[in-house]
């Protein structure tokens, strides 16, 4: 794991690295990763035990099994590269046996999801997601098929078997709750927020090509209090900039409008 002030996120992900330069915008900013650096486990007991009693209660949220018996056994074989999969059978069981959440998909077929496993998502749920699309996936984020729509097309279709690659995505939270859906009913962040009570939520994401037609895409969920990114001072500039420069619509979408002025300031920006 990382040191200082982002000793939340993992060495691969250090903090000023996840916001845009010049301004916000939606960005791939895709960059090779070793698998085992990702999917293998890493602090498992909390991890799992959240996934077991989430997929104990209404799996149907967090999970939905391949239709196709190969489908479902590609993952688990993959899965069984960094953990025991003995006598694993479904994706419902992997997902209480394995850290990140996951989610299969057919690059023959625009990239749909056909498959998964999501126990920690910000602010979306895998059931809406299922059988559809990236793109369509993608719909409801601001700007992100308009910028990055082509390119995320010809990422999927070039990757090759075994190639790895990661990316990151944030946003600020009024909680460290794992699991935010949008009907979880996780407080906005107020315009007179703390810093130590307002999080920068970080998304981790992996795509790796598990063969010429499944790619996995994987998500880890990291949260570094508000006073933590203020003492690095690079990264605070820079995230002050990416909210004094992101667009309204986006804005909303991440439910920044009301702390936007709050945080910039505490940021010293």
């Amino acid at each position: 794991m990382g040191t200082g002030a982002d000793i939340c996120l993992p060495d691969e992900l250090p903090l000023e690295g996840l916001f845009t330069r010049n301004g916000y915008r939606p960005a791939m900013a895709l960059k090779r990763l070793e698998p085992k650096a990702y999917f293998a486990s890493l602090n498992p007991s909390e991890i799992l035990l959240s996934r077991s009693e989430l997929l104990d209660g209404q799996e149907e949220d967090f999970l939905f099994e391949p239709e196709l018996e190969e489908d479902r056994e590609a993952v688990i074989r993959f899965a069984g590269m960094f953990v025991a999969v003995n006598g694993v059978r479904t994706l419902r069981k992997l997902g209480t046996l394995w850290e990140p959440d996951f989610v299969l998909l057919n690059r023959d077929d625009e990239g749909k999801a056909v498959g998964g496993c999501v126990c920690f998502p910000t602010a979306w749920n895998l059931s809406e997601k299922r059988n559809q699309p990236v793109l369509r996936i993608h719909e409801p984020v601001p700007g992100m098929n308009a910028h990055l729509g082509s390119s995320i097309g010809q990422f999927i279709a070039r990757l090759e078997p075994g190639e790895c690659y990661q990316r990151s995505n944030w946003s600020l939270t009024s909680s460290r709750k794992m699991n935010q859906r949008p009907g979880d009913s996780i407080p906005e962040i107020a315009s007179n927020c703390n810093p130590d009570a307002t999080y920068l939520r970080v998304e981790w994401q992996a795509l790796i090509a598990l063969d010429a037609r499944r790619i996995l895409f994987g998500i880890r969920i990291y949260h570094c209090a508000l006073e933590a990114v203020r003492q690095n001072r690079g990264a605070a500039l820079l995230l002050a900039e990416n909210l004094r420069t992101m667009t309204e619509e986006m804005l909303r979408y991440k439910r920044l409008t009301r702390c936007k002025e709050r945080v910039i300031g505490l940021l010293g920006g």
